[in-house]
């Protein structure tokens, strides 16, 4: 009798010793070296010697002009490891990345609920995915495109309402510009351009991104609509918008572009009515005169005030100063209403540094992420647009610089 008590002490000794030896949380990274723009894919195991509890939960880190998502949702398996069967949930993650060179990805805190046993009560288990690098390579010849994504396949429509046409001044067209990729996720897409003549107004919506796991392939979209406002007469040519991607089973540059729009806009016309019809509602157009003078002058002070605030305090700096402001406090939706304030009053040809289009796509994947992050610090995005602005003023013309290279420099 005591033989066998003395036999099963050394098998739960054995048996713990065993568990304490199998560490509670693996990665799993099937490529350590990539492209920027290309999907890293990686996988987390979670181990239980039992069934698991609940949700696991996950601390993505921010980093800086990367992009790292939590896909789907994760997969039970099982494996014999130290000669015991465990349970595995299974979770898969995305990494895309802006910046070439070695990425570290720092530890990630997790934390998920466990039992020894298929019943009983649950362990709360807190620990952390191990780091791990990856190497990133930028594709030759693009040193001057600051956003690249890397994909097989690229789909790219759009849709105008009302239809591109002779139009008259003060009309306004929705151009929506949708994306579609594979292996990329929508946040991931280069975001659409807001090229325009002077004398057209350009404002940038809000994207939509949605992304689908369909068999193992990963498809991701961007829907984003561009508002044009006409603000003179006579012929607008709207410039042509090229999308280029880098493919990495060819390992060549490729590109689709949504063609250039030219409007004939004549000025505003006031239109006659028959004689009889004048006539008829006379009473009604000398009401709207009467009472547009009685107001005439209550619009022409409100007008001067509007100008005089307009003149000391310009939408550019009053945008620049709110974008600042938002930072400082760490509040991503009054910063990302800011920064499209901002860039829809550049002038045609903008184009952001790479710092200040690194701190925009971690601003706008916190906000619009597959799996949005907790929380947002706008130091970085306060130190790039800073910079920017201290750019800008030290050069008082500035010269437009396309972010998108033709596929033939030579030619």
């Amino acid at each position: 009798m005591k033989t066998c008590l003395k036999l099963f002490i050394l098998f739960l000794m054995f048996s713990g010793t065993v568990w304490a030896e199998v560490e509670p949380v693996k990665v799993q990274v099937p490529e350590t070296t990539a492209w920027i723009g290309q999907r890293v894919p990686f996988f987390v195991e979670l181990r239980s010697a039992g069934s698991f509890a609940g949700a696991a939960s996950f601390d993505l880190p921010q980093l800086p002009g990367s992009l790292l998502l939590n896909v789907g949702a994760p997969v039970m398996d099982t494996q014999i490891i130290e000669g015991q069967s465990w349970n595995l949930q299974v979770h898969e993650f995305a990494l895309f990345s802006q910046k070439s060179g070695d990425l570290e990805i720092p530890k990630i805190s997790v934390r998920f609920s466990r039992r020894d046993a298929f019943t009983g009560p649950a362990m709360e288990i807190q620990a952390e995915v191990p780091s791990w690098q990856v190497h990133i390579k930028r594709p030759p010849g693009t040193k001057s495109i600051p956003f690249l994504i890397t994909t097989e396949t690229l789909e790219l429509s759009e849709n105008w309402e009302p239809e591109p046409g002779p139009t008259q001044a003060g009309t306004i067209f929705k151009r929506t510009i949708v994306q579609q990729a594979s292996g990329v996720s929508g946040m991931a897409l280069v975001p659409a351009p807001v090229y325009a003549p002077d004398s057209v107004r350009v404002y940038s919506g809000q994207a939509e991104t949605n992304d689908k796991l369909e068999r193992g392939d990963f498809f991701g979209e961007r829907r984003e609509t561009l508002t044009y406002l006409l603000q003179k007469s006579g012929t607008v040519t709207l410039p042509e918008i090229r999308y280029v991607w880098w493919n990495p089973k060819t390992e060549q540059l490729q590109s689709l572009i949504l063609p250039a729009v030219s409007l004939e806009v004549t000025p505003l016309s006031t239109v006659s009515m028959p004689g009889k019809i004048v006539s008829r509602y006379a009473w009604l157009w000398l009401l709207v005169l009467a009472t547009g003078l009685v107001a005439i002058q209550w619009r022409r002070l409100a007008g001067w005030t509007t100008h005089f605030r307009e003149f000391i305090n310009p939408p550019q700096r009053s945008a620049a100063r709110k974008l600042l402001q938002a930072c400082r406090l760490h509040d991503a939706a009054i910063a990302e209403h800011a920064w499209s304030a901002w860039r829809n009053v550049q002038t045609t040809g903008f184009t952001p540094t790479a710092e200040l289009s690194s701190s925009v796509l971690d601003l706008q994947r916190h906000l619009y992420g597959f799996k949005p992050t907790e929380s947002w610090r706008g130091d970085s995005l306060a130190k790039a647009f800073s910079a920017q602005l201290d750019a800008a003023s030290r050069h008082s013309r500035y010269t437009p610089v396309s972010i998108l290279p033709l596929l033939n420099p030579g030619e």
